[in-house]
This record gives C-alpha cells, structure tokens and sequence, in this order.
C-alpha cells in the first residue's frame, strides 16, 4: 500500500521549490537524487499502417505484442508500478518507494489506451497514468468519459494533459483558463476523484507556467526530454523518457536503468 501524504503537505512543497527558484537558492543532492525514478511514455497502441513514418513506428506507435513484452519484461525484472501520489510524495517529503519504482504513463487520449492499456496493466496487477488532452473525449477512436471512469475504477491514475494539446508556451493570457483549469475540473466531474498531476504537450515548459499550474491546483507536472528534473523546481519539471518501439529484453532495461541515474 502506497504511502498516503496529505494534499497540504505536498502542495506546500511544490509551493516551496517555486520559491526556492525564484531567489536562485541552492541545489541540494537529495532533491536531484529523489527524481530518478523511471517514467516511461507510451502513445498509440496499435499495429503500425503504412501511413505511419519511420519517427511514428519508433516513438509513437507501438504495436500490442511489443507492448506486452515490455510489461512482462518490466514485471520479470522485478520493476513495481507505483502512481503520480507515490512518486509526488517522495520528491515532496522523502516518501518510501519500493526498491525498483517505474511509472508507466499513456498520452493524448487514444482509445487504445482503454482497449489494450487497461487490461494489460489490470492482468499483470500494474498501475498506469493517463494524461488527457479533453477536446476529444466521446469521439470515434478516442477515450470516452466512460473509459475514463472505468479505468479511475480500476486504480489508475486519471490526469492533464490540456484541452487539445496547446504548449505552454505559446499561451495567451486567456489560455491558461482553457488549457490549465478547466481540463481539470472537467476530468474531475468524470472520474469524481481529484485531477492533480499534468504532463506539458510537447514534452516542453516554460518558467511561466510553473506558478498558473500551482495555482490551478496541479501538484507535479512531466516534462518529456533528455534533461533532469530542474532541481529548483522537482515537481513541476519530472522527466519522462519516450518508449521506443524496438525496446525489448535488454535494451529496455537498459534505457530504464538509464532513467535511474541522477544527472
């Protein structure tokens, strides 16, 4: 059973890295050594088609067999799914994980995520978390609310990813509203559970949108790129690696392994 941390709690962390960035405070090894855990992300799970290209087949789309081989691999390695909560309190307060962490997460909504994600991870006992952009939901090929209440039901984690996938960069003032707060309280209805974990599209972000994502209610936030986690600001810059499709057996332990080590 996960250890439970209070919202206060993690929250007034996320609060304080923000502040410790602001006045260029210093880098402690303990917060770079509490962001190595593995976050893995997958997208599109299918068979690959003849419109996909080589960057697609290698990064995007991954078909179901592979999928399951890499599961089974993670499992057979020992390698324990833990959540968005789990990992949050350990960067925030030192929380226990177990020996061998890894986070497995899904992006953007695919319906496939529900068809073959879900029952995959039920099969094996492993958690996942699904960041969802909302613009598509209930449309042919996507998630549906349903889905998302099936899979909140099961004990994954139900999180943002915008309303249709906007990077944070770029936004307006009138943006953030759109792509930041209502995304959350729109999944929150759906899923009847607190929406409080965010993945930037694009894998990219940006210094300002550090203090809209903590006041809009988020606790930890996922970059996706070769770098670390900022260590003045841990949650809000956790590193995701993205799954290559020719991972299997040794190489995939290899590069998670590689997600271990501090920078």
């Amino acid at each position: 059973m996960e250890e439970r941390v209070s919202r206060r709690t993690l929250l007034a962390g996320a609060a304080g890295a923000l502040a410790l960035a602001g006045c260029g405070g210093p880098v402690t090894p303990v917060a770079r050594a509490a962001t190595t855990v593995p976050v893995l992300c997958y997208h599109d799970l299918r068979a690959w088609t003849a419109r996909d290209n080589a960057h697609g087949r290698q990064l995007l789309v991954l078909p179901p067999d592979r999928f399951r081989a890499q599961l089974d691999t993670l499992a057979e390695a020992g390698f324990a799914t833990i959540s968005p909560d789990a990992y949050a309190a350990h960067v925030a307060t030192g929380a226990s994980l177990p020996d061998r962490p890894v986070l497995l997460s899904f992006d953007d909504s695919r319906g496939n995520q529900a068809t073959e994600a879900l029952p995959q991870l039920q099969a094996r006992g492993m958690t996942g978390t699904f960041f969802v952009m909302t613009i598509v939901l209930d449309d042919p090929g996507w998630l549906s609310r349903d889905d998302l209440r099936r899979m909140a039901d099961a004990g994954m984690t139900v999180a943002a990813h915008t309303y249709d996938h906007g990077r944070v960069d770029r936004y307006g003032e009138a943006d953030w509203a759109v792509q930041l707060e209502q995304p959350r309280e729109e999944l929150e209805r759906v899923v009847g559970r607190p929406v409080e974990h965010f993945a930037y599209p694009g894998g990219t972000w940006h210094p300002p949108a550090l203090h809209r994502l903590a006041a809009a209610g988020y606790r930890s936030a996922y970059q996706l790129s070769a770098q670390p986690a900022d260590p003045g600001v841990p949650l809000m810059t956790l590193r995701r690696v993205l799954v290559d499709s020719g991972w299997e057996g040794p190489t995939l332990l290899a590069a998670v392994e590689a997600a271990r080590r501090p920078a």
